[in-house]
């Protein structure tokens, strides 16, 4: 298998993990209720952050897969 090959493949999966991500990710922001109290906004909050984090990593592998695939043509 060359290198050129190599490359396209660790593209496609990283393309493939961060669309992933990025579809879990991707549900809208909770906003604040009208009747809550601290737990339920820490709740919130942490959901929102997780939510955060997986739309960045996502972001990040599908970024990743681009420079590789431009890498593999390149070899």
């Amino acid at each position: 298998m060359t290198r050129g090959k190599m490359l396209g493949l660790v593209s496609a999966a990283c393309g493939a993990v961060g669309t992933l991500l990025l579809f879990f990710g991707s549900f809208a922001y909770e906003q604040t209720p009208y009747y809550s109290n601290q737990t339920m906004l820490d709740a919130m909050v942490k959901r929102n952050k997780r939510r955060r984090m997986l739309q960045r990593a996502g972001l990040g592998l599908i970024m990743l897969s681009f420079v590789l695939a431009g890498l593999s043509v390149l070899s």
